[in-house]
């Protein structure tokens, strides 16, 4: 019994054979080549068209606080009420519970700056040059070290309110209000995270289109990102020397910051460690741009002056090898001097 099954089966098996073992008609190789190269044209068109709706509604939601605040408000309603059992009841109870919050300068700032800053960071990654968006990209600096400058006058607050909380004798008045406390620009996320994880990415569901972003800054708040990635590559390359203007500003910001905390330790921490480094790196990129003179100067008296900084012996390293100069050429040894970053023209 058990011979004859295995007979059928095999008999079974011969008659299909033929079947599924047969080859198709033969493929036409050019018209597989054109259906493909059409496919992909029409997914490209496609992906062309979705980043243009998102960016003009970007656009648009970018155009002041109100317009901001309130795409802001319509995000968090998709991205985290939606679908839920009392989805309406529970987002008004988030915005009653973040009423403060939402009507902040501080929020309705980071709101509009994290938006602007991802229109631009769509036209990045949709093959804008550095030179195509360095304006805007500088506009959006000076936008947000506008907004930050605001936390001085709300942390000086907050610091006056402690000292009188803390002051001998205080007594909170009974049944009064605990006040609300003050947002920080900086302390928002909308300014702290990346623009390609952030919740308006997520509610139009785009985040693959910065997946290949080089050369770019994603935190909106991120200014020394922005230059370093970005723009100082790009002056560098083009020996453009607001390079050298960038790190004078930063040398009095940090400077400044420095001071303001009233510290000894920090104060000569900058002086002693801090601000030698920076001008180490400006004296670079004085050589970079093409002052080659200066920067020598600026490089020796470095090293005269700080003997016992912790980058002494990377600076004299550094030194050593720009003064190995090829006796034909007069210039400086290969290699000797930090190569600029490739950047777009």
């Amino acid at each position: 019994m058990k011979m004859r099954f295995v007979a059928c089966l095999l008999l079974v098996c011969a008659l299909c054979h033929p079947a599924w073992a047969q080859d198709a008609a033969p493929v036409d190789l050019k018209e597989l080549v054109a259906i493909l190269k059409q496919i992909k044209e029409k997914r490209s068109a496609a992906e062309k068209m979705t980043a243009a709706r998102v960016a003009q509604d970007i656009r648009a939601a970018a155009a002041s606080n109100a317009t901001a605040i309130a795409f802001y408000e319509q995000a968090v309603a998709a991205t985290q009420y939606d679908g839920k059992t009392h989805e309406r009841t529970e987002f008004q109870d988030w915005k009653r519970d973040e009423a403060d919050k939402l009507k902040s300068d501080a929020m309705q700032n980071a709101a509009r700056l994290h938006l602007s800053y991802l229109l631009l960071t769509l036209q990045k990654a949709g093959g804008a040059t550095t030179k195509q968006l360095e304006p805007a990209l500088l506009a959006h600096i000076a936008a947000v070290t506008a907004a930050g400058a605001g936390d001085v006058a709300i942390q000086a607050r907050r610091d006056r309110a402690q000292t009188l909380r803390e002051a001998p004798g205080y007594k909170p008045v009974k049944g009064a209000k605990k006040p609300s406390k003050e947002p920080l620009f900086w302390e928002q996320e909308l300014v702290n995270k990346g623009v390609d994880g952030g919740i308006f990415v997520q509610w139009y569901g785009v985040s693959k289109m910065f997946a290949d972003l080089k050369e770019w800054e994603l935190c909106p708040g991120n200014v020394d990102g922005m230059y370093e990635k970005t723009l100082i590559p790009y002056y560098r390359l083009n020996k453009d020397p607001r390079v050298i203007a960038y790190w004078d500003s930063k040398i009095q910001q940090e400077g400044q910051n420095a001071a303001n905390t009233n510290l000894s330790f920090k104060i000569d921490q900058f002086n002693m460690v801090r601000r030698p480094q920076l001008l180490w790196k400006r004296a670079q990129d004085l050589l970079l741009i093409g002052l080659r003179n200066r920067a020598l100067n600026e490089m020796i008296a470095l090293i005269k002056n700080y003997p016992d900084h912790p980058d002494f012996p990377n600076w004299i390293s550094t030194l050593e090898g720009l003064l190995a100069l090829n006796s034909k050429t007069g210039v400086a040894a290969p290699d000797a001097s930090p190569a600029p970053t490739p950047a777009e023209k």
